[in-house]
C-alpha cells in the first residue's frame, strides 16, 4: 500500500471508528512513518544525549536490501508478516492476508503492558497489518520464490485506456531503475512486480518462476482485498477505544455500514496516487467519515517531521525530549520489531531461542 492509503485512508477509518483528531492524526502519521523511517545514523543532542533510530524500512536500492540480517530486521517485522500457512519453512514466511499471526500481533498490541507505546505503536502495528492485504503471496527476504516471469505480468482490460497507460509507463521507469536489474539479484518482497500490489483498484495477474503458489497469489483484484482490509482496520480501531477511551471522540463513530460505500468509491477511483489522495481528503472534510474539526480540515503528511536530526528544532522550549512525536515512535518500532522476532515469529515456530 502507499500513502493515499496508510495515511489518508488510515486516518479516515481511525476517525470514523470514533478515535479523536489528534490521536488519529499520531496513528496515521505513524502508520505512513514506517515507509519513511529510513534514518539509522545516530544522532548526538545538544543535551549530550544521543538519538538512535529504529529503521523501519529501505529506499528500493538501497544496499542494505542485499543483507539477510538486515532483511529480517526490516521486512519481515514491518511489511511482510509471515503467514505461518503450508508444511515447509518458505511457505510459512510468506505473507498472508489476516493471517493467525496477524490477528495475535493485534491482540497483543492491544494488552495493557504496551500503553506506554500507544499510539504510536498503533500506528506501526496498522501498518503492518494493512500490508498483508497487498503484500500477500511474497516473502520478506530474498528468495527465488519471490521471482515472477516478467512477461506474464498483466492488468485487465477492464480498466480504461488512460489507466492502462499510465501503469505501463511508470512499470517500464520502474524496471529501468529496479526491477530489471536489482531485483533478480535480490528478489525481496514484491519487487518484481513494482507497485501493482499497491494500487487499491487494479485487476491484474502474474506468474511466479518457481514454486507451487496458490492460484489466488497470482490472480489478483486489489479493490477486494484492499476493501477487506478497510473493514479490518476499522474493527481494529474501534477495539482500540474499549481499552483505551480516553480517545474517544465525544462525536462518537460512523458505523461500517455508513461508511462502506464511500471507501468502495474511493479504493475503485482508477488515479494515480495524488488523485487518490484528493480524494480521501474531500471525504473527510466532507464529513463523510466524522463531524469535522480544524484538524479533520487541515490534514496532511510531512514526509521530515518525524526525522530524528530535526528533533531539537521541532521542540519546544523546556519540552521534555523523550516525549517528541519521533522519540516515541522509535521507541514503539523497537518494540515492535523485537515482539516480532522474539515473541510472535518464535511461539508460532518459525524461530528457535
Amino acid at each position: 500500500m502507499q500513502i493515499d492509503m496508510h495515511f489518508y485512508g488510515v486516518y479516515a477509518l481511525a476517525r470514523a471508528a470514533g478515535i479523536k483528531d489528534e490521536t488519529a492524526r499520531t496513528i496515521a502519521y505513524a502508520s505512513q512513518f514506517v515507509d519513511d523511517s529510513i534514518d539509522d545514523d545516530a544522532v548526538v543532542l545538544s543535551d549530550e544525549k544521543a538519538i538512535l533510530p529504529t529503521m523501519t524500512s529501505h529506499k528500493p536500492l538501497d544496499y542494505k536490501n542485499t543483507i539477510p540480517g538486515d532483511q529480517w530486521k526490516v521486512w519481515i517485522p514491518f511489511h511482510f508478516l509471515p503467514g505461518n500457512q503450508g508444511e515447509s519453512f518458505i511457505e510459512r514466511m510468506i505473507c498472508r492476508k489476516n493471517s493467525q499471526p496477524a490477528q495475535k500481533m493485534i491482540k497483543d498490541v492491544l494488552a495493557s503492558s504496551n500503553r506506554e507505546y500507544w499510539p504510536h505503536l498503533i500506528g506501526i502495528v496498522t501498518h503492518v497489518y494493512a500490508d498483508t492485504f497487498s503484500h500477500f503471496g511474497f516473502i520478506g527476504f530474498a528468495h527465488p520464490w519471490n521471482k515472477v516471469r516478467q512477461e506474464s505480468i498483466e492488468v485487465s482490460e477492464k480498466h480504461s485506456k488512460d489507466i492502462l497507460s499510465y501503469i505501463k509507463t511508470k512499470f517500464e521507469e520502474f524496471k529501468t531503475r529496479f526491477v530489471g536489474n536489482f531485483a533478480e539479484i535480490v528478489p525481496v518482497g514484491h519487487g518484481a512486480v513494482a507497485t501493482y500490489p499497491d494500487r487499491p483498484y487494479l485487476e491484474w495477474r502474474f506468474e511466479y518462476e518457481t514454486g507451487e503458489h496458490n492460484e489466488s497469489d497470482s490472480e489478483r483484484n486489489n479493490f477486494e482485498s484492499f476493501f477487506e482490509g478497510c473493514e479490518c482496520l476499522y474493527q481494529f480501531f474501534s477495539e482500540y477505544l474499549e481499552v483505551s477511551p480516553e480517545d474517544r471522540d465525544p462525536n462518537g463513530p460512523r458505523s461500517w455500514e455508513e461508511i462502506s460505500d464511500y471507501i468502495k468509491e474511493i479504493l475503485k477511483k482508477e488515479a494515480p496516487k495524488n488523485e487518490r489522495i484528493r480524494l480521501w481528503k474531500e471525504n473527510i472534510r466532507g464529513g463523510v467519515f466524522c463531524k469535522v474539526t480544524d484538524i479533520d480540515r487541515e490534514i496532511e503528511y510531512d514526509e521530515g517531521l518525524w526525522r530524528p536530526r530535526r528533533i531539537e528544532y521541532e521542540l519546544k522550549e523546556g519540552q521534555n525530549i523523550e516525549d517528541s512525536d519521533a522519540c516515541r515512535f522509535i521507541r514503539a518500532a523497537w518494540r515492535h520489531r523485537e515482539y516480532v522476532l522474539h515473541e510472535l515469529l518464535p511461539s508460532v515456530g518459525l524461530i528457535i531461542y
